[in-house]
């Protein structure tokens, strides 16, 4: 409910119920007024009207010697008796005559009179004349009265009004004065509603709005609130907060840029020897070893190996965190893929003493829209966290789809082991960075413990997270639950014979140019393209290998990015400006950056393809094949 709705329905009631108790205070007052009022009426009417019309009888027939003839005295009461009557006519109100002794009713204007039921009376004198007066009940009636004697005829003399007139006029005050008091409540409310909305709510909107470009926008703000109150002091603060996000956003961007670039040139400087570590690793194993020397470059290319997942688990955690990580959506055989991935994988369970199943239900035709490779760096990182805590256990990947038939359908991955499980007080923190499940786990196993808090990551960018199940001693069970877009795949037969397409042979002989300034990686680069066929020719910088390719035919050039003299970006540049025929020549670039957009702008200088460092046989290859193909 928004604030203006809150104050009126707090404001409203609170004034009606006001207004009414004032009201009703005034209708019991107005009552009062008005019984007094017509107390005073009947006292002064009993002592001046009725009490003179018996009065001026009793005196005629005193003054004419006939008082005690009774009948002239009777014919002077029914005078008064007339004269009673004209009264009630022209009053309105009831008179009655009773013989004090006996209580009979002598005359009276109302009907069905008869002895007045009192509870409260109060007594005046007028005209030295004693009267009663008060409120009665008469017939299940409510009357006002007053009543006095008359000695010498031995009267009870009574006038008397209902008071059901007096109810009718006040109730007419009433419905009067609750109509005013409706037509006050709209009006007060349609004021003060203008004056929250001018007062109040106009400067809040105003500090919303601020509030949410900043939100949006980090940027600094100013409110046009001028009032010198709360809100106006509020609004003031709001634009120096502002102010000093705008400050902050600024910094953290800097800081951003600064620790993005730090983590490239560390990338570069870290990846360079390490390629060479890895390629002189791979070569040394391909020749004539003993055992003892077999088994320590297993273990340098393995150390190798260790230390590559290391620096791609931080750059990886570095692209997520700096929002530079982008959802690429394709379509593809969810089934196919996971087969391949556990196939994959097989060689490291096997190694580890560790048993690699796969099981799926119902995904052999399903076709799936998501991001493939975010999806298959997910299930890799719980794969091999399960394989690393499993020995001579069994590891299970299985997947199905949940509400296929309906309009969001999930793809439930699980990753369940038999190894050493984890512990329920640490199962809050096993997807935070840098965190293991026990401190003696990294000792013991190695490891960043960055991997499950990249695969949560990566699954909430593509909507979906990772759950877990687990106990210390019995294993784990580690649950992917993602959104997905779902298909059934229409012709089985002509998808394998594509996929069997895509298997391209790499042309024999390609007479191959090769920039690279430092002659380990140099080295490596050679061995493993001549592995597959090429023939290679090498440069030690990008000035060098520009001229080579103008004085000579290649069939590819593989540009190390960071040379001296000249670097590959510059060379690249420098080669694709010339008018000759060899300005087309495939070049693909050889960095240590791991970051895509470093990757792309490679690209837009006039590179084919970018392999990362360090190189190994499979990536030479893929990248030859997809800028050269198959003669």
């Amino acid at each position: 409910m928004k604030i203006k709705s809150k104050l009126l329905a707090t404001f409203v009631p609170i004034l009606f119920l006001g207004m009414t108790i004032t009201g009703y205070w005034s209708y019991l007052t107005a009552y009062d007024s008005v019984r007094e009022k017509e107390y005073q009426l009947l006292t002064q009417t009993l002592s001046l009207t009725f009490m003179e019309l018996v009065n001026e009888r009793h005196f005629l027939l005193v003054n004419s010697g006939l008082e005690n003839v009774p009948v002239f005295r009777n014919a002077y009461q029914k005078e008064v008796f007339v004269e009673l009557e004209l009264l009630h006519k022209s009053t309105g109100k009831h008179y009655t005559v009773m013989n004090a002794s006996s209580n009979e009713i002598l005359f009276s204007t109302m009907e069905g009179w008869s002895t007045l039921i009192t509870d409260n009376t109060e007594v005046m004198n007028a005209n030295n004349k004693r009267i009663t007066f008060g409120e009665a009940e008469l017939n299940e009636e409510k009357v006002l009265f007053a009543a006095t004697s008359f000695v010498p005829w031995n009267w009870e003399l009574t006038i008397s009004q209902p008071t059901n007139a007096l109810e009718h006029s006040l109730v007419k005050i009433t419905w009067t004065a609750l109509v005013v008091t409706l037509f006050s409540v709209v009006l007060v409310s349609f004021l003060l509603g203008r004056v929250v909305q001018q007062i109040v709510l106009k400067p809040i909107g105003k500090i919303k709005q601020a509030t949410g470009l900043i939100a949006e926008d980090k940027c600094q703000v100013s409110i046009s609130v001028k009032e010198h109150n709360e809100l106006g002091e509020l609004a003031r603060d709001v634009e120096v907060m502002s102010a000093d996000i705008a400050d902050y956003v600024a910094k953290a961007q800097s800081a951003s840029k600064a620790k993005t670039d730090f983590l490239a040139v560390m990338s570069h400087e870290i990846r360079t020897p390490l390629n060479g570590i890895q390629g002189l690793a791979t070569l040394l194993l391909e020749t004539p070893l003993n055992d003892k020397q077999q088994k320590y470059a297993t273990d340098l290319k393995t150390s190798a190996n260790i230390l590559a997942q290391v620096i791609n688990d931080v750059l990886d955690l570095s692209k997520i965190e700096s929002g530079r990580t982008e959802i690429d959506a394709t379509e593809f055989h969810v089934n196919d893929m996971l087969k391949d991935l556990v196939t994959l994988l097989g060689t490291n369970a096997s190694a580890n003493n560790t048993r690699l199943e796969y099981r799926s239900r119902d995904l052999d035709d399903v076709l799936v829209i998501s991001d493939i490779t975010k999806l298959r760096q997910i299930v890799i990182n719980l794969i091999s966290n399960a394989i690393k805590f499993t020995r001579e256990g069994t590891v299970t990947v299985s997947a199905k789809l949940k509400d296929k038939v309906t309009n969001n359908p999930q793809l439930i991955v699980s990753v369940k082991d038999t190894g050493i499980g984890i512990a329920e007080d640490r199962l809050s923190s096993i997807f935070e960075k840098f965190t293991q499940s026990d401190t003696s786990i990294s000792r013991r196993y190695g490891g960043t413990g960055l991997g499950l808090a990249i695969a949560r990551e990566l699954a909430q960018l593509l909507g979906g997270d990772i759950n877990v199940v687990s106990r210390e001693g019995e294993g784990s069970c580690f649950t992917v639950n993602l959104p997905v877009t779902v298909r059934e795949s229409i012709v089985q037969t002509e998808q394998t014979s594509t996929q069997g397409a895509v298997e391209t042979k790499l042309p024999t002989d390609l007479k191959v140019l090769l920039a690279e300034d430092n002659a380990i990686n140099a080295v490596v680069a050679q061995a493993l393209l001549e592995q597959l066929g090429c023939e290679v020719d090498t440069a030690e910088n990008g000035l060098e290998a520009s001229l080579k390719v103008a004085s000579q035919v290649y069939d590819v050039v593989f540009m190390d990015i960071h040379m001296p003299v000249m670097d590959g970006v510059e060379a690249t540049q420098r080669i694709r400006s010339t008018k000759l025929p060899e300005a087309n020549v495939p070049i693909i670039g050889l960095t240590a950056e791991a970051f895509t957009e470093r990757h792309q702008a490679f690209k837009e200088v006039g590179m084919n393809d970018v392999v990362t460092k360090p190189v190994t046989l499979e990536a030479l290859q893929k990248s030859l094949l997809r800028v050269v193909g198959q003669p």
